[in-house]
């Protein structure tokens, strides 16, 4: 991935290498202090750190880990292989042992192959149903919620942003996955039971921590309210009010988040789904904290564990690498096709955000490289795209519907998605260049 931003340029850099630092058989959260495979950080970081390495060894591997190390209760401690039980919410926290459960998933959309789902079903299933012993009313009160979220207090535990609301957002995600591995596989019963669990969670969800009135949930925390939308907790006739609520936040704290470990990817991969890409320039394209840039201007070459690493611990911590996603799936625009897993058939849509005048990325997916890569330049939008042999793609461009648009030099009409309001390509393989009037 390379931009004409240099702070994202730099943000790529520190991400890789806090990943290389710690990508030593087990995925360690740092490899001078713990050394020790917290797992939350491979989900949360999953499509940044499958786009840039071959996980087709290492995820199998680390699901076997967490089956070897799940307890006969069914908990998935936070820490697998288990070499160290710190007990509490330290062992058994919602937002890592998940990760059992949404790794499978990550797995069959990006490499097409649904044997993780088979293999390691009862272990989804398992996990979903100790949660359920520590449910009161679908309601799950304990783990560490959004750690080391950003504020003027100390880091740590979840602050800005209920325990619960995190913890019952996961297990709701837990439930609903499951569900849908239960119809992928065929298991009729366990669809029916899950899919009933995920609706019953869904509604005590909002039943408790949804503000009808202010159309807010819990504290009205960026991750708060944007752990709901990401998840489709949120009702369709709230969603819009919830968003505004989320900007109005952001907005708030002059374009700075609050998020943490967890939050983070909620945060941003809301905002990048719904339309909210220029928030995201602006909320990390500056040398303050909290954000990446502060820790380049801080002269850091790897991530810290905290957003202001002046405050203390680790200057090489591979957890809050969560915007990698955003720079191939949003600013590059390759995005998978969860209905055509392996990249089968995907989406190439970037977007053009603040001044920045190209980006380019490519993936090397199991069908071969795909590659986006778009520069503006004198009142043009040009975009260049490969697109490997038995794949299709769908090419969202981010110009007006009357943009004259030519293919390979020839012009070429396309179709508009309405939703979206961009005109539309579908294409098989090959390299094309694409032109369009701004």
């Amino acid at each position: 991935f390379a931009c004409s931003n240099e702070i994202f340029n730099k943000t790529h850099e520190l991400i890789n290498n806090s990943i290389k630092s710690n990508f030593q058989s087990v995925f360690t959260d740092c490899p001078q202090r713990e050394k020790l495979g917290w797992l939350e950080e491979i989900q949360l970081n999953g499509p940044g750190l499958m786009f840039n390495y071959n996980l087709q060894n290492f995820i199998p591997a680390t699901m076997q880990n967490i089956s070897d190390s799940q307890r006969e209760n069914g908990l998935i401690p936070t820490i697998v292989p288990e070499y160290v039980i710190f007990g509490g919410d330290f062992t058994d926290s919602p937002e890592w042992g998940v990760t059992g459960v949404i790794l499978p998933w990550m797995y069959y959309e990006y490499y097409g192959d649904a044997s993780l789902l088979e293999k390691y079903f009862p272990v989804m299933k398992k996990y979903v149903d100790y949660l359920g012993t520590k449910a009161t009313n679908h309601i799950v009160s304990h783990g560490l919620g959004d750690w080391y979220d950003y504020g003027t207090h100390p880091a740590g535990y979840s602050k800005n942003s209920p325990i619960a609301l995190s913890a019952t957002s996961h297990y709701y995600y837990g439930a609903y996955l499951v569900a849908k591995a239960s119809k992928l596989l065929g298991k009729t019963e366990d669809f029916e039971k899950y899919n009933t669990l995920a609706s019953e969670i869904k509604t005590a969800f909002n039943k408790e921590f949804f503000n009808e009135e202010t159309k807010q949930y819990g504290t009205n925390s960026q991750f708060s309210n944007a752990v709901p939308i990401f998840m489709d907790i949120v009702e369709p006739q709230y969603k819009e009010a919830v968003m505004q609520n989320l900007l109005a936040d952001i907005k708030e704290k002059g374009d700075r988040l609050t998020t943490g470990d967890v939050g983070n990817r909620y945060l941003f991969q809301t905002l990048a789904r719904n339309g909210e890409n220029e928030t995201m320039y602006r909320m990390h394209n500056h040398y303050d904290a909290p954000g990446y840039g502060f820790q380049i201007k801080f002269g850091l070459t790897t991530l810290t564990e905290q957003w202001d690493p002046r405050k203390g611990n680790s200057w090489n911590h591979f957890m809050l690498g969560q915007i990698e996603e955003w720079f191939y799936q949003s600013l590059a625009g390759i995005m998978s096709d969860p209905e055509k897993p392996g990249f089968k058939h995907f989406f190439i849509q970037p977007e053009m955000v603040g001044d920045m005048t190209f980006a380019k990325a490519d993936y090397q997916s199991v069908y071969g490289k795909i590659a986006s890569s778009w520069e503006k330049k004198d009142g043009k939008f040009i975009l260049t795209v490969q697109i490997p042999v038995n794949t299709t793609v769908t090419i969202k461009l981010p110009v007006a519907k009357n943009s004259e648009i030519k293919m390979n030099g020839k012009r070429f009409r396309t179709g508009f998605d309405e939703k979206a309001q961009k005109p539309v390509l579908e294409l098989g393989s090959g390299i094309y260049r694409i032109e369009c009037t701004i």
